[in-house]
């Protein structure tokens, strides 16, 4: 009788482990499918959030290209040593702008893991050439 009673205590512990062990079977692929559709929705928004960002610099530097083209003809009206110096700005000005296209070229290779070290390196030199693009345009006498 006491065999009887371990055996089908033995049973019901086994059926009862096997009940829990399919729970959380399916506990954790569950978690697991919500953990990879969290990182889908993620990878999606960094996507996006990429996208934005390379299309808010170009449409910048779209701009500023396009009123460098403007600053070109009046330094080409100038004269002497102050078209040669305005030049001379112009060039280092186009130079920051290339160097920045370069970049973000570099930016939009990049997978979106790692696309944000050169975020801020981008932002700083977008600032850096509208500022120096602002002095080009004050020592030219060009309001904003």
């Amino acid at each position: 009788m006491k065999r009887i009673i371990i055996v089908l205590l033995m049973v019901s512990v086994a059926t009862a482990l096997s009940a829990c062990t399919e729970k959380s079977k399916n506990k954790m692929n569950q978690t697991k499918e919500e953990a990879a559709e969290a990182y889908e929705s993620a990878k999606k928004e960094v996507q996006v959030s990429k996208q934005e960002f390379v299309n808010n610099v170009e449409q910048q530097l779209s701009n500023i290209e396009s009123q460098m083209k403007k600053l070109k003809q009046k330094i080409d009206e100038q004269s002497g040593e102050s078209k040669s110096e305005l030049q001379k700005q112009w060039e280092s000005l186009n130079d920051k702008k290339e160097s920045l296209e370069n970049d973000l070229e570099e930016l939009k290779a990049r997978s979106e893991e790692n696309w944000q070290d050169l975020k801020e390196d981008i932002d700083d030199q977008l600032d850096s050439l509208k500022d120096s693009f602002n002095k080009l345009k004050e020592k030219i006498g060009i309001g904003s």
